[in-house]
Formats: C-alpha cells, sequence, structure tokens
C-alpha cells in the first residue's frame, strides 16, 4: 500500500516538475526570440539609415567605398523602381524583393534575416536600403530546439521522479512501520486473547455441566482478572506507541533507591538477596511515572525468574547507565534478540509467567527517552539488563 502511495506522490511531484519546465521552457523561449529579434531589427535599422544618409549626401552615383567591407558584403541599395543601385556580393543570388520589410531567406545552409527600408531624398522617396544578417533563431531549427529542451525535460523529470520517490519513501516510513506495528499488535492480541478466553468459557461450561456453580465462578473470576491484566497491558503499549514525553528533571539516584526498598520484602519472601548500589547525585531528564514502570519491570523479572533459594539481584547506577542483575536461569543466546518483541517468552522456563509484554513497555519508554537498553546473558548463569542514558 505505501509502495503505491510513494509512486503516486513521486508521479504527481515529476508531473508538476515537467509541466513547470514546459511552461518556463515556453516562456524563455519567445522571450529570447523576441528580445533577440528585437535587437536584431534596431540594429539594422540603425545600419540601414546610415547607408541611407550617406546616399544622400554624396548622391548619384552611390558611393560605397568608405562603408565597413562586412557592411559592404551584406547591403544592397536600390532606386524607387527597385533597380539595383549596389549589391555586396551577398546579393548576388538573392532576388530583388522590395516590398516586404522583413524577409527571411536561406542562403547555403544558412538563414538570413533582410531589412528593407526606404530612404527619401528632397522630401521623396528614392530608393530602398536592404541590410541582411544571420538570423539566430531560424524556424527551421526550432524543432530540434523544441526536441533537445524536451529531452532534457524529461531526462530532469525521471531524476526528479527517482528523487522524489526515494523522499517520499522515506517520509512515508515512519507511518509504515507504524501500521506494520499496529498489525502485529493487532495479531499479536488477538493471539494472545484466545487462551484466557477460551478458558473462561471452558470454567463456565463445566460449572454448567456438573452444578459446581461456586467453582466455576471462582474459576472463571481468575480468567477475568487474566484478561484484564492483559487488556491493561496491551492498553498501556497502545498509550505508549502515541504518546509524547513531557520531560522533567529527576533524581534517578532517589528513585532507584526507592524501586530497591519497594521489591526487597517481594524478593525477601522468595529467598533472594537484593542489594543496591547507586551513586547519589544522579539526575536526568524524563517522566517519573513511566521510569518507575521500567524499574519495576526489569526488578520484578529479575525476581521472578531468579533461582528458588540463594539467589541474588544487584542493582547499579552511575553518572551513565543502571544496570539490574540477577542470577537466575539466564536466556539462550539465539533468543536475546527477541526478548522485546511483544508477547515474546524467551524459554519453557519462563512460559505461562506472564504475557511477554512487560520488557516489550520497558524498551518503548526507555527509547521514548532517547535512551538506550541492552542484555546480557548466559543459560543457568544470570541476566543482566543495561539502560544507558548519558554520554
Amino acid at each position: 500500500m505505501f509502495r503505491r502511495i510513494s509512486y503516486k506522490i513521486a508521479l504527481q511531484f515529476t508531473a508538476f516538475v515537467f509541466l513547470l519546465f514546459l511552461v518556463n521552457g515556453a516562456l524563455f523561449l519567445a522571450a529570447d526570440v523576441l528580445s533577440t529579434h528585437r535587437q536584431m531589427r534596431f540594429r539594422l535599422e540603425r545600419m540601414a539609415q546610415t547607408v541611407a544618409v550617406r546616399f544622400e549626401l554624396e548622391g548619384m552615383p552611390f558611393k560605397v567605398m568608405g562603408m565597413p567591407p562586412n557592411l559592404r558584403e551584406q547591403v544592397r541599395v536600390l532606386d524607387a523602381e527597385g533597380k539595383t543601385l549596389f549589391a555586396g556580393t551577398f546579393f548576388e543570388d538573392v532576388p530583388v524583393d522590395a516590398h516586404h520589410p522583413w524577409a527571411e531567406v536561406t542562403v547555403g545552409d544558412r538563414a538570413y534575416v533582410i531589412l528593407t527600408d526606404p530612404f527619401l531624398r528632397d522630401g521623396r522617396r528614392a530608393g530602398f536600403v536592404q541590410i541582411a544578417d544571420v538570423l539566430q533563431y531560424p524556424r527551421k531549427d526550432w524543432g530540434g530546439r523544441i526536441t533537445l529542451y524536451l529531452l532534457v525535460s524529461v531526462a530532469v523529470s525521471a531524476l526528479t521522479f527517482l528523487v522524489g520517490l526515494f523522499f517520499a519513501r522515506r517520509s512515508l516510513k515512519p507511518a509504515e512501520q507504524m501500521v506494520e506495528r499496529l498489525e502485529q499488535f493487532t495479531q499479536d492480541a488477538s493471539h494472545e486473547l484466545r487462551t484466557p478466553l477460551a478458558a473462561l468459557r471452558s470454567s463456565l461450561d463445566l460449572a454448567l455441566h456438573n452444578g459446581k456453580y461456586r467453582e466455576g465462578i471462582v474459576s472463571a473470576k481468575e480468567d477475568v482478572k487474566e484478561v484484564t491484566v492483559l487488556v491493561d497491558r496491551l492498553l498501556e503499549l497502545a498509550r505508549l506507541d502515541r504518546f509524547v514525553l513531557r520531560p522533567a528533571p529527576v533524581d534517578l539516584s532517589a528513585l532507584v533507591s526507592d524501586a530497591v526498598k519497594k521489591f526487597r520484602p517481594l524478593a525477601k519472601e522468595k529467598g533472594i538477596a537484593l542489594e543496591g548500589d547507586v551513586t547519589p547525585g544522579v539526575s536526568v531528564t524524563g517522566d517519573v511515572p513511566l521510569l518507575r514502570q521500567v524499574l519495576g519491570n526489569l526488578l520484578s523479572n529479575a525476581i521472578k525468574f531468579n533461582k528458588e533459594k540463594g539467589g541474588s539481584v544487584t542493582v547499579r547506577l552511575t553518572k551513565h547507565a543502571f544496570t539490574v542483575q540477577d542470577t537466575g536461569v539466564g536466556i539462550a543466546k539465539k533468543e536475546l534478540p527477541h526478548i522485546f518483541n511483544r508477547f515474546y517468552q524467551a524459554n519453557s522456563s519462563r512460559a505461562g509467567e506472564g504475557y511477554g509484554l512487560g520488557l516489550a513497555l520497558a524498551k518503548r519508554i526507555v527509547e521514548l527517552h532517547g535512551w538506550k537498553i541492552g542484555v546480557k546473558s548466559k543459560v543457568h548463569e544470570g541476566t543482566e539488563f543495561v539502560v544507558e542514558f548519558g554520554k
């Protein structure tokens, strides 16, 4: 879909550029031709006047010895009846025509323009002066010039299409990724919701079948609770996808210390030692509730997937990062690239515990802050999550 849209945008932009080239080219060519012809006519009229003045001063016979050679070769003087009084070499093969003040002729393979200007003597028309010059924009060359301009326009338009397609795809990439995430999110959510809803239906069917309504209702309530938790997590992810961060100064040292203190009773209940190594005075810019959620997700996972007895969790905070390290079951190397994916559960030891959304939430929150989150792990040795926030 987005590929088709990008092509459509690029084509529309290219059509606009091509049309702009055509209009600009037509206006430029017309203006250039008119300006060139106007300047040529003005120059030829000046030259004709010079010849006419010389004729009036010198009279008959017409003398041209004092005229510049280049002018003399392209001048013809006619009397009032059209009889040639003088003709330069250019006019040897050009028939006499005194009826058109502005004419185009072809001599050899070049086009020329001939100005025919009448001159007076004693207040009466005494003859005509004809001046020839090379025509810079002959009509026979217009087809070639227009074809060349069209070819250049097509080449520039093709380049414009490629550039426009590149930028269109680049601009649409975020929207494409968002739609892909939405589609994947919908598929995953549908898949995950099937299991607890199926369990809920089974509990109610069983209760109706054996008449143990209380047990069925209690079981159904547990299933509904699981669905509620899952839906809440899904809504959190959906909100984060369009969440606009409102940064504020945060005492990260205090936040980490509070998180360690909060989770220590849960760790103690499971026989796990939870220790904090917190550098005081570490401040960042961020969103406190979201950062608290990241810490909570990482700490709850470290406790949940630790050894049953005798395990440990260590939380460290420096000026550049904080880490949560445990001595739990670990994660296989091949599964590490996928653990931040939504609904992904690393291995069978974690199966059935949660929905695989906690780390996806943590990663999204960290990215919203412009930070990075990474993981190191070895099976049966433990896992360490690192959140980098400083340079």
